[in-house]
């Protein structure tokens, strides 16, 4: 099956998506969001250093307005199953947690609460590797100035 690529109107209303799920992070009432990124995410950047300084930026003020945890994964932490792929641990007020994970063509929600657990488990494991929040966010802020400031080296 031969691949095809957006249209411009496709890439335009993801865009758009994106953005309006970007807003929730203005809203108190919306849930925590936790975030482990591997030291490499931050460490070599894939656009230009202005922007990249900008999006470290960005994350920063929202971990200092407490919309966003923050914990970055050292280089010699461990890079297991949890760090391949995106993964969502969500927790509610009156219903059983669940989990969902996506790859490049795919997605899955999953509600076994055996599963949900053991994958808990996992990323709490991950989580105690990763540098603490407030140690995280300094390491994100000086990258951030490092790119800035045309210091950073890939």
């Amino acid at each position: 099956m031969p691949y095809t690529l957006d249209t411009p109107e496709e890439v335009e209303a993801k865009i758009d998506a994106r953005l309006h799920r970007a807003r929730l992070f203005d809203n108190p009432k919306k849930p925590e969001y936790w975030v482990i990124l591997h030291e490499a995410l931050i460490r070599h950047s894939i656009i230009p250093p202005v922007e990249m300084a900008e999006q470290l930026e960005h994350i920063a003020a929202l971990v200092r307005r407490r919309r966003v945890v923050a914990q970055i994964l050292p280089w010699n932490g461990p890079t297991r199953a949890l760090t391949e792929l995106p993964l969502f641990l969500m927790d509610f007020d009156n219903e059983p947690p669940l989990l969902y994970t996506e790859g490049s063509y795919h997605g899955q929600t999953i509600d076994d609460p055996s599963i949900v657990m053991r994958y808990r488990k996992a990323y709490d494991r991950l989580r105690a590797a990763a540098l603490p929040p407030e140690v995280s966010l300094e390491l994100i802020e000086k990258v951030a100035e490092e790119y800035r400031n045309g210091q950073h080296r890939s």
